[in-house]
């Protein structure tokens, strides 16, 4: 979710003001080797500075990663952290000189040593296997729509035939994703536009605001400010004349989904809905499991587990009472519980990524509260090994909250062995995404086609 949550939701701008001298010896690649039970990977760090901002990137060439965005970097002198919390991945180094900095890489639980070096860029641009190709069968169209003073950019493929086409909007999870929620070195968003394309479908798929070439200001977003966003989506689509204004529907992964519910109470008229991996319980408790979940799956001692669940579960519960000023006391509060474990700039890296605008209400939203008014048809998905957005946890939520509003027409899917990002998997840790050459399971893609076929057709 858009942070800490997921998709992998996931998809990121990084800040930090600081002098231009320290600055200037940021900038640049920094490369170094991890050490992982299956050998070494390499990671590389491409730091800009602009406007006095810093803005980056990371690959990951073993996996096939290239220009990840990051989420946030912060400098303390002498300590550089990057984060990139939809894929549970945190760097804390120790800036040594203008080439060298020692330091953790932290992911799913595990934090091992990761020296960096300044180094030549390398360059890896070898698409995916299911990575469509052109040219296309269909007519692809660059496009923008207004939020206010937002521009948000996009794509919209539809047919090549002249008549009105039932619309997908397509709606993209944690952290900010451009229009192909690009991943990994995965374009999953620019596959399903490509394959419900084919299928006589229109698709828009759009920038998160802030993101790519969409404006406005990310970092100050929440849920409902990317809401807002897909309703304007909605109002775009129904001005066209090649579209089916009786047929448009919207199709959310992981934090996507409750934007699409949040959504739906203002734009009702909805006519469909597509959720894959989409949380059906309040944030606290969804980023409890996630944590405890992961940090089982990476074999962290029980006792370390259950202190951590204790520890964030009442971080969690600040956050809920609304204490203020909350920076302060979770900064108070983590100070007393990890004792002299870390540093203070090591609990003002883990403060300030929950005490974010988005972060702080993302713990408040309880999804159930808009699902209960969605009585267009839905179709939830989940994969059985999704770690981040369990399915055991979520699905059951979600098909509680429809049934309370009366809808009749839900289908719940848990498509077995597939992860948070829809892929087949053996683990389901965000570990393993980059190394699966699958951008989506067939099986993902066929269950959507079948279904959306059937419900526009009726």
């Amino acid at each position: 979710m858009k942070r800490n949550i997921i998709s992998v939701n996931i998809f990121l701008l990084i800040f930090l003001l600081c002098s231009p001298m320290q600055a200037q010896n940021l900038v640049g690649p920094w490369k170094g080797e991890l050490k992982v039970p299956t050998g070494k990977l390499t990671i590389i760090f491409h730091i800009k500075h602009e406007n006095n901002r810093f803005s980056g990137t990371m690959d990951v060439p073993e996996q096939g990663g290239k220009g990840i965005p990051i989420h946030s970097v912060q400098y303390q002198n002498p300590f550089l952290t990057i984060e990139l919390p939809n894929l549970g991945i945190k760097y804390v180094g120790n800036v040594l000189d203008d080439d060298h900095i020692e330091g953790t890489f932290q992911q799913g639980g595990a934090s091992l040593s990761l020296n960096l070096k300044k180094s030549l860029e390398v360059v890896l641009d070898q698409p995916k296997p299911q990575e469509p190709q052109a040219p296309f069968p269909y007519i692809s169209t660059n496009v923008t729509f207004q939020n206010g003073d937002i521009t948000l950019s996009g794509t919209l493929t539809r047919p090549k035939e002249h008549k009105k086409y039932p619309a997908v909007i397509l709606i993209s999870g944690s952290g900010p994703q451009d229009r192909n929620q690009e991943i990994l070195g995965h374009k999953p968003f620019l596959l399903l536009a490509d394959q419900l394309t084919r299928s006589g479908f229109a698709v828009l798929r759009f920038d998160d605001r802030g993101t790519a070439k969409s404006t406005g200001n990310f970092a100050s977003a929440t849920t409902y400010d990317f809401a807002d966003d897909v309703v304007e989506a909605f109002h775009f689509l129904e001005k066209r004349t090649d579209i089916d204004t009786q047929k448009i529907g919207l199709l959310g992964h992981s934090e996507g989904g409750i934007i699409a519910a949040v959504a739906h109470e203002k734009v009702p008229q909805i006519g469909f809905m597509i959720l894959m991996a989409s949380p059906g319980v309040n944030g606290k408790d969804l980023m409890l499991l996630q944590k405890k979940v992961i940090e089982e799956k990476s074999l962290l001692p029980a006792p370390i587990v259950a202190q951590n669940q204790k520890m964030f579960g009442e971080a969690y519960d600040m956050i809920l009472r609304k204490e203020q000023p909350i920076y302060d006391r979770l900064k108070e509060y983590f100070k007393h519980q990890l004792n002299a474990q870390v540093s203070d700039q090591q609990i003002h890296t883990i403060v300030q990524s929950i005490s974010t605008p988005w972060f702080l209400e993302f713990i408040r939203l309880d999804p159930s509260t808009y699902f209960q008014n969605v009585k267009c048809p839905v179709l939830a998905l989940n994969g059985s090994r999704d770690v981040q957005v369990v399915a055991s946890q979520n699905l059951p939520a979600i098909e509680a909250a429809l049934n309370k509003a009366g809808n009749k027409d839900v289908t719940i899917l848990e498509l077995e062995g597939l992860n948070h990002l829809f892929q087949e998997c053996s683990t389901g840790l965000p570990t393993e995404y980059g190394q699966i050459e699958q951008t989506l399971s067939p099986l993902l893609l066929d269950e959507i086609k079948k279904w959306i076929a059937f419900k526009t057709e009726q």
